[in-house]
C-alpha cells in the first residue's frame, strides 16, 4: 500500500530545529560561505526576518515561495523562511532560460519569488512570457558575494527582532505529509514536472542515508554541487544543519578549491558527481593532500568508474556510489566495504527503501537475480506525485506505492543494484535491446578516451542504430572499424556502433549526466559542429566527386586517368556508404572491412541498390557481401565499368570522331553538321547504356538534354576548336 506519512506526530519543521539550535548553541557556526561565517543564531534570525516580510506581503500556509539564484546563504534562508510560515519552497534551476523559467512559474504560481540581483533581466523576460504580474518579487538580501548593493526595501528596512515571540514570525507546525518543496525535474523526458516532496520525505531521507553514509552532530560537510538539486541540498546540506553541523558552501565548483577546502576545513562529509571528483584528483596537490578527516564521500548522478574509485582508495578515501531521483531522494548507497569489490554497483537499498525489478511491458515482478527490467522504489522518501499532472503521476506512481523510475537495472545475489540504462535511452536494433550505458562502459576503456556518450538514432533498416560520440586525448581519433574491433569481444554485433562522432565536448547537465536529449537533437539536425569546431570528415569533396561520376556515368570515367578513375569510383562508393549508414565518407579507407562497418543485411542490399542507381546499372544485391573490403568492391566496380566502356561501340565511335576533328579543325558549316551528328551519336550512346529492364535506374542526363545543353557538351568536348 502507499506510504502515508510518518508513524509519529512530531513537528518536522526544519525551521523549528534551527531555532532550537540557535537557542541552545547560538554561537556555533552553521554556514561558512565564501569567506564569511554565519552562526545558527544568525541563520535563524535571518529566516525569521524574511518570514516576516513574506507574511506582511500576504503569503500564507501552502503558498509557493520561489528562489532563483546560485548557491548562497539566501537560498538556505528562503527555504527556512518558507518552512516557518508553512509555505512550499520552490528552488528554480538558475541555469534555465527565460522561457523555461516561465513554464515553471506558470505551473507553480508562486506567491513570491526571491531573486539574486544578477538574474533580474532573465526574470523580467520570464515574467513577460506569461504575463505573471501577480508574483511578489524580492531581491535576495545580505549576501557578500552578490553583485551590487540593491536589495528590496522590505529586506533593507525591516528591523531585526531577536525575540522569538515576534507575532509576524510565528512558526507554523510542519506535518509529515505536508509538502515542503516543489522541485522540478530536469525536463529530459519532456515538459518539466514539479515533484512534491513532503517534510516526511526529507526527514526520512536523512535517517535512511545516515545508516550507510552517516553525518554526525558537529560534522563539517562541503557543498559544491548546485543546491537546486535534491542530492546536495536535501541529502547533505539540510541533513548536516539538522544535526547541528557546519556547511562549507561554495557558489561554484573549482577543482583546486574543492581539494583545498577538504584539507583546510578538515571536511568530514562531501557529495560530488564523478566528474568533480575526477577533476579534483587531477590537481597536482592531490597526491599529498591530507584527507584523513574525510569519512563520508558520496557520488551519484553518473557512474564512477573503477579507476576513479581506485585513485581515492589509494588516498584512504572510499567513494560510495549512491542512486536516487528527484522523486525518491537517495534509495541506495554502496557500503564502504564493498567499494573495491563492487565498483560498478549503485549499492544496496537503504534500510527504509524497498526495491524491485519489473518487466517494463507487463509490470510483472522479476525475482531472478540478474534479471534486467525497470527499477521500482517504495518507501517513506518517495514523493506523492507531480503537481497539476495527474496523468504523469498515474503513469509513474502505482496504487501500491511503487515509483516506476524509468531506469533499467538488475539486482545481484547479494541484493546490490546495478543500473544498465534509462528506458528512454534504450536502443532497439532490429528488435533487440541495446543499453547505451553498457556500450559506454565498454567503449570507455578504449585507450585515450576521455568521455563517451552512446545514443540511438532512427535507422530505416533496423529501426534504430547505435551512434558513439567520443571525446579523446589529442592525437587519438579511432575510426569506426577500429572501435568496433575493439568492442566486439565484449559486445554482441548488434550492440556495436555503426557511426562514431569525434567531439571536443559532450553535453552534460549540472549533475554531470549526459544530456542525451540534446545529443539526439544535434544528430537529427546534422549539426555536429555543436560537438566540435572541426567537423569529422569532409563529405563535401566525396559528394562532389561522386556526383560528377554519377552525372557523367561511363563517359566521365573514360575521360579520367587510371588513378583518377579509381578515386572517382572510391568516392562514389564511400559517399553511398555514408548515405546508407549516416556516417562521414572521409573516415573510410580502402582497407576497411564491411564486417567492421556494421552494415545490416537490409542496409547492404540498400547500398547495392543505391550504387546501381548512381551508376545507371543493375548490380547484384549480394555485391557488398561478395567483397570483404571497401577497396575490393571499388576495384571490382572500376574493372567492370572500364570493361563496359571499352565494349561500347558508340563511345569508341565518338572518341575516334573527336580525334579526327582535333586534327583537322572544321569550318562553321562543318561545325553545324558535326553538332547534329554528335547529338544523334550521344542519343544512341544513351540508349546503348540504358539498362534494358531496370525501371528504377536513373535517367541518363544526355538523353533528356535540351539542344542548348547538348551544345555545351559539344563545346566542352571540342575545346577551342
Amino acid at each position: 500500500m502507499p506510504f502515508h506519512g510518518s508513524p509519529f506526530t512530531s513537528d518536522l519543521s526544519p525551521a523549528a530545529r534551527v531555532d532550537e539550535l540557535a537557542k541552545n548553541r547560538g554561537n556555533q557556526v552553521a554556514i561558512v560561505y565564501e569567506g564569511s561565517t554565519y552562526t545558527y543564531a544568525a541563520l535563524a534570525a535571518q529566516s525569521r526576518r524574511l518570514a516576516a516580510v513574506l507574511s506582511d506581503s500576504g503569503a500564507v500556509q501552502g503558498e509557493r515561495i520561489g528562489y532563483l539564484g546560485g548557491n548562497s546563504l539566501a537560498f538556505l534562508t528562503t527555504f527556512l523562511a518558507a518552512a516557518r510560515i508553512g509555505a512550499v519552497f520552490v528552488p528554480v534551476n538558475s541555469r534555465l532560460t527565460a522561457p523555461e523559467i516561465a513554464l515553471i512559474l506558470d505551473d507553480c504560481a508562486p506567491h513570491s519569488l526571491i531573486v539574486e540581483p544578477g538574474h533580474r533581466e532573465i526574470v523580467a523576460s520570464a515574467l513577460a512570457e506569461n504575463d505573471n504580474d501577480g508574483i511578489e518579487l524580492l531581491w535576495a538580501p545580505g549576501d557578500p558575494v552578490l553583485d551590487g548593493s540593491t536589495t528590496s526595501p522590505a529586506f533593507a528596512d525591516v528591523a531585526l527582532d531577536e525575540q522569538f515571540t515576534d507575532a509576524r514570525s510565528v512558526r507554523q507546525r510542519c506535518e509529515a505529509d505536508q509538502v515542503a518543496m516543489l522541485t522540478y525535474t530536469s525536463g529530459t523526458t519532456g515538459y518539466p514536472k514539479g515533484v512534491e516532496l513532503t517534510h516526511g520525505n526529507l526527514w526520512w531521507n536523512g535517517v535512511n542515508l545516515d545508516m550507510a553514509a552517516p553525518a554526525m552532530p558537529g560534522d563539517i560537510t562541503l557543498v559544491v554541487a548546485p543546491l537546486f538539486h535534491t542530492a546536495p541540498f536535501g541529502c547533505f546540506t539540510l541533513r548536516t544543519l539538522l544535526r547541528g553541523g557546519t556547511v562549507v558552501l561554495r557558489r561554484d565548483f573549482e577543482p583546486a578549491q574543492l581539494l583545498a577546502d577538504l584539507v583546510d576545513y578538515r571536511v568530514n562529509t562531501v557529495f560530488a558527481v564523478p566528474a568533480m571528483f575526477a577533476a579534483a584528483a587531477a590537481v597536482p596537490e592531490f597526491a599529498d593532500a591530507d584527507l584523513s578527516a574525510l569519512r563520508t564521500a558520496v557520488t551519484a548522478g553518473a557512474p564512477a568508474h573503477a579507476e576513479l574509485i581506485g585513485r581515492y582508495l589509494d588516498r584512504g578515501v572510499t567513494l560510495q556510489q549512491a542512486y536516487g531521483l528527484t522523486e525518491t531522494l537517495f534509495a541506495t548507497c554502496l557500503p564502504a566495504h564493498k567499494a573495491a569489490s563492487a565498483p560498478a554497483s549503485a549499492g544496496l537499498p537503504l534500510p527504509y527503501t524497498e526495491i524491485r525489478v519489473v518487466d517494463p511491458a507487463s509490470r510483472s515482478v522479476l525475482d531472478e537475480p540478474g534479471a534486467c527490467g525497470e527499477v521500482c522504489l517504495r518507501g517513506p522518501t518517495v514523493a506523492g506525485g507531480y503537481r497539476n499532472n495527474d496523468v504523469a503521476t498515474a503513469a509513474s506512481f502505482d496504487a501500491e506505492g511503487w515509483f516506476h523510475t524509468g531506469d533499467v537495472g538488475y539486482l545481484d545475489d547479494d541484493g546490490c543494484l546495478y543500473l544498465v540504462d534509462r528506458l528512454k535511452d534504450m536502443i532497439i536494433v532490429g528488435g533487440d535491446n541495446v543499453y547505451s550505458a553498457e556500450v559506454e562502459q565498454v567503449l570507455g576503456h578504449y585507450p585515450g578516451i576521455i568521455d563517451v556518450a552512446v545514443v540511438g538514432v532512427p535507422d530505416p533498416y533496423e529501426g534504430e542504430s547505435v551512434v558513439a560520440i567520443m571525446l579523446c586525448e589529442n592525437g587519438i581519433e579511432p575510426s569506426l572499424p577500429e572501435l568496433r574491433r575493439f568492442a566486439q569481444a565484449e559486445l554482441a554485433r548488434y550492440k556495436l556502433p555503426t557511426r562514431v562522432v569525434h567531439a571536443e565536448k559532450i553535453p552534460r547537465n549540472a549533475m554531470g549526466k549526459i544530456d542525451k536529449v540534446t545529443i539526439r537533437a544535434v544528430l537529427a539536425d546534422d549539426d555536429e559542429h555543436r560537438f566540435s569546431d572541426a567537423a569529422t570528415g569532409s563529405p563535401a569533396r566525396t559528394a562532389d566527386a561522386a556526383s560528377r561520376l554519377g552525372a557523367g556515368g561511363l563517359r566521365t570515367l573514360a575521360s579520367l586517368p587510371a588513378d583518377e578513375q579509381r578515386r572517382a569510383v572510391f568516392d562514389l562508393v564511400t559517399a553511398s556508404i555514408a548515405r546508407t549508414m549516416h556516417t562521414a565518407p572521409a573516415t573510410l579507407t580502402a582497407q576497411d572491412r564491411f564486417d567492421d562497418l556494421g552494415l545490416s543485411s537490409l542496409a547492404a542490399v540498400e547500398l547495392s541498390r543505391g550504387l546501381g542507381f548512381a551508376l545507371g546499372r543493375r548490380l547484384p544485391t549480394t555485391i557488398v557481401f561478395d567483397h570483404a573490403t571497401v577497396g575490393a568492391l571499388v576495384k571490382h566496380l572500376q574493372t567492370q565499368l572500364a570493361a563496359e566502356v571499352r565494349r561500347s561501340p558508340a563511345l569508341e565511335h565518338l572518341t575516334e570522331f573527336e580525334r579526327v576533328v582535333r586534327q583537322d579543325p572544321p569550318g562553321e558549316a562543318l561545325r553545324t553538321e558535326l553538332r547534329t551528328r554528335l547529338r544523334s551519336s550521344l542519343n544512341r550512346l544513351a540508349a546503348d547504356e540504358a539498362p534494358a529492364t531496370a525501371a528504377t535506374a536513373r535517367p541518363d542526363p544526355v538523353a533528356e538534354a535540351s539542344d542548348s545543353e547538348l551544345f555545351i557538351l559539344l563545346d566542352a568536348a571540342l575545346g577551342s576548336v
